[in-house]
């Protein structure tokens, strides 16, 4: 994760963001004090006690907003969220909502008082608790690091605690905020300087870490636009609000001296109506009846249906209705067929005159079918919804865009792909920016972070923005046989040529869960299977392509060329895409046929984390820019398929071909160092032998013949035969050609990666994560353009200290002179 957050004064952040009337001080009565033992001890759950008895009459006594019940729920986790990202994350303490549906749901009868459980679908706003400096994310005056601190300058002065070595802060040594004036003027009376304030050490990073794991759960579980949440520790407290461009952190206030600070923020936050309070005003909660028709709609296929009765029958996931502008519908009668073997029964097709006039069209979801699991970035989730107007079921995408020159329109894109003629890309029914009554739905707080060191450009704005399409489609592990996976994986290849070609669009992101496998049945009552290429937000012009000085790295990391892998700043070419459709084949391979490691479950996970999940850094990289890709560019030079199964079937022929056009591509672009360079010998490691060493020793095979002593490199045809699709689509089309009976010699297994030996690991965690329409992508994934191609300088930005909250998306590079 990279940072993206920064620090603002107290006062500054509540005149920002948390503007409004203060406490009466007729109610200042009515409000407990708070026990400064509690405090100021180490069991958090009396703390968190404490927080309860002073939030809640507090709520009670605000006129405005809508009313809140303050929650200890540090004991008991989320238990509707299995199968989710972070299935064990509990709250400390938790502001919930007092209606009906949201108290039936956290309540439990063996929880009494203040005590409920964590429910991520309600939390309005969350406390976490800290009562040891170390454990601490951000920075906070600690007493007891103050006395130490005293006695150390009486040492160095001379005092009675003499000399000795002082112990150190585990943590900055400076202030956080300047405006506190704790900073450190120097000799010439410069101004002082502000110390950095979020914490380091181990125990710190993984407490930054948990938070961000806090903001991402209630992003991914709620429609939010923005999240308030409270850090306290030995009565201070810091108030944080995070956007999908990162978190704004304020300067901590003790309240334990002054309990008239807490009261301001809690009481504020009280006043606060739903949208002040981050809560997206284009969502509301569904009706019943608006829910039962979605149940009881019909399906295209079987795979829609089960995944829209997995979105309604969930408990702790309400259900929703998605409000967008008539204007985002996108005219139909100008985009040709998906693919032209395609039937669509004519009852599925639903006649214009049956929409209505309403100005809005809605869509109601449930639980999401996927979503990311960052806390900053696109933010994709992906939801099967049920359009009200046309009576049918869909497939809904809901994520943030940077808004920069080189990003496209989504909807737009596949509008334009399918008006051409672009087969096995989705139909695009309704997109566009989601606005509302304040105008377009956008993030705040790259205005409050600095230029990028790498770019010199600042981070972008990014605006809320919602796709909708007609298909539903199956992931790629629901193939039904070898020959159905090449064939699905050869069509989404034909969409992406086609874009090419036609017009000059690269996808940039071709990986397991961007491509699909649609069912449907033909006029003949017969079922029948295509594949379409997904996930066009992260596609690029060619113009941009050529043009930009530093090009974006964009991708799945398991999926990405072994060339972007090692080499962050490379410019992304046709070559990389075919690459990574040729991993996404071997990945679900090495999971459902049979291979030389099927049945050996811990060699096959090693071979997949040694080769699939590989990172690391330069070690003379300040910026830590993650690399991989060593296993994968051995593997390709080696001209031997990456997984070994029969090569007399048409599968084995295709794999051997494909390794073949890699490594004559890769020893075209990337020549091997000649063995007979002056070189090679340091290289190989070679030293000079001192026979005076050897006196002793014997020979007794002195006779032996050696041959080929000079190990010669291997003779390969290369040239570039990924520079284009020819070779590629082509290996996958023969290969299709070959007798049914020959790939029925094929083997197909269980998924051999639902093995003991996987649980837990990188692996699962990206299986588990990918969907029937998207992956959630792994956490080395890119998903988010981080800075913008405004140059710095150009604007006027908000003054403050920075670094950053990791979000678990990797910053991609614009050109700084893009616009």
């Amino acid at each position: 994760m990279h940072p993206k957050i920064s620090e603002i004064a107290f006062d500054d952040f509540l005149e920002r963001f948390m503007p409004g009337p203060d406490m009466p001080a007729k109610w200042a009565k009515e409000i407990p004090g708070m026990s400064t033992t509690v405090l100021m001890e180490t069991k958090e759950t009396n703390i968190c006690d404490e927080l309860c008895k002073v939030a809640q009459p507090i709520f009670d006594h605000c006129p405005h907003g809508d009313k809140l019940a303050a929650k200890n729920t540090s004991h008991t986790p989320d238990d509707s969220h299995c199968e989710d990202y972070s299935e064990k994350l509990k709250v400390d303490v938790s502001f919930y909502p007092v209606d009906d549906d949201a108290k039936g749901d956290y309540t439990r009868p063996e929880l009494t008082g203040s005590h409920a459980a964590t429910r991520w679908a309600w939390i309005s706003l969350l406390v976490e608790v800290k009562t040891a400096q170390k454990h601490c994310a951000f920075d906070f005056e600690d007493e007891k690091v103050e006395k130490k601190d005293v006695g150390r300058k009486k040492a160095v002065d001379g005092g009675e605690d003499g000399g000795g070595d002082a112990e150190h802060r585990d943590g900055p040594q400076e202030s956080a905020a300047v405006g506190r004036g704790q900073g450190h003027a120097t000799d010439d009376g410069d101004p002082p300087t502000p110390r950095p304030f979020v914490r380091t050490g181990e125990a710190a990073e993984r407490a930054l870490g948990c938070m961000g794991k806090y903001i991402a759960k209630l992003l991914r579980r709620q429609h939010r636009l923005h999240i308030f949440t409270l850090y306290v520790f030995k009565g201070q407290v810091r108030v944080l609000r995070s956007d999908r461009a990162g978190t704004i952190v304020s300067t901590p206030v003790n309240f334990e001296a002054d309990p008239s600070l807490l009261h301001k923020v809690l009481w504020r936050y009280a006043c606060m109506n739903q949208v002040e309070r981050g809560f997206d005003p284009t969502v509301t909660r569904a009706t019943v009846e608006e829910i039962e028709a979605m149940r009881s709609c019909p399906a295209m296929n079987n795979a829609a249906g089960a995944y829209r009765d997995a979105a309604l029958d969930q408990p702790g996931w309400p259900v929703y209705k998605i409000t967008m502008r008539r204007g985002d519908l996108i005219d139909q009668r100008s985009m040709q067929p998906i693919a032209d073997e395609f039937y669509e029964p004519e009852e599925l097709s639903i006649p214009e005159d049956r929409v209505g006039t309403s100005d809005e069209v809605c869509f109601i979801v449930g639980k999401h079918r996927s979503a990311t699991n960052s806390p900053a970035g696109r933010g994709m989730r992906g939801y099967i919804a049920y359009d009200v107007s046309r009576r049918r079921l869909v497939f809904l995408k809901d994520y943030w865009r940077p808004c920069i020159k080189s990003s496209l329109f989504e909807g737009e894109v596949l509008h334009s792909l399918r008006s051409v003629g672009v087969r096995y890309v989705p139909t695009p029914l309704a997109a566009g920016i989601v606005q509302d009554e304040m105008g377009v739905q956008e993030t705040c707080t790259q205005d409050f972070l600095p230029v990028d060191e790498r770019t010199g450009c600042y981070a972008p704005r990014q605006e809320h923005y919602r796709l909708v399409v007609k298909e539903i489609g199956e992931p790629l592990e629901e193939h039904k046989s070898p020959y159905e996976l090449v064939k699905v994986i050869w069509h989404a290849l034909y969409g992406h040529r086609q874009a090419w070609e036609l017009k000059e669009l690269l996808h940039r992101d071709i990986s397991a869960g961007n491509i699909l496998i649609l069912r449907y049945i033909d006029k003949n009552g017969k079922m029948q299977s295509i594949g379409i290429l997904i996930d066009w937000d992260l596609c690029k012009d060619k113009k941009y392509l050529e043009t930009v000085l530093r090009p974006s790295r964009a991708g799945t990391w398991q999926f990405m060329s072994a060339r972007l892998l090692r080499n962050p700043g490379k410019r992304h070419e046709v070559a990389d895409d075919l690459e990574s459709s040729i991993h996404v084949l071997h990945w679900i391979l090495f999971r459902f046929v049979e291979h030389s490691l099927t049945g050996i479950a811990n060699i096959l996970k090693s071979r997949i984390l040694c080769v699939y999940e590989e990172q690391g850094f330069q070690k003379d990289d300040q910026y830590k820019a993650e690399i991989g890709g060593a296993q994968k560019l051995e593997s390709i030079r080696s001209g031997r398929p990456a997984i070994e199964v029969d090569r007399g079937t048409p599968l084995g022929r295709l794999l051997q071909r494909l390794a073949t056009l890699c490594q004559q591509h890769y020893y075209a672009v990337e020549p091997v160092i000649s063995s007979k360079s002056k070189s090679s010998s340091a290289l190989a490691g070679a030293r000079p032998v001192s026979h005076e060493a050897l006196p002793n020793l014997r020979n007794r095979f002195n006779n032996d013949i050696v041959r080929n002593r000079t190990l010669a490199a291997p003779k390969v045809d290369a040239y570039e035969a990924l520079s284009n699709h020819v070779e590629v689509f082509g290996a996958f089309w023969d290969a299709l050609c070959e007798p049914l009976e020959e790939w029925a010699k094929v083997t197909r297994t269980d998924d051999q990666f639902d093995e003991p030996e996987f649980r837990s690991s990188d692996v699962s965690q990206y299986s588990d994560a990918c969907s029937s329409q998207r992956s959630s992508r792994s956490r080395r994934s890119l998903e988010s353009e981080s800075v913008d191609t405004e140059r710095a300088g150009r604007f006027k930005r908000a003054r403050t200290t920075t670094t950053g909250l990791q979000s678990s998306t990797e910053e991609s590079v614009v050109a700084r002179d893009e616009a």
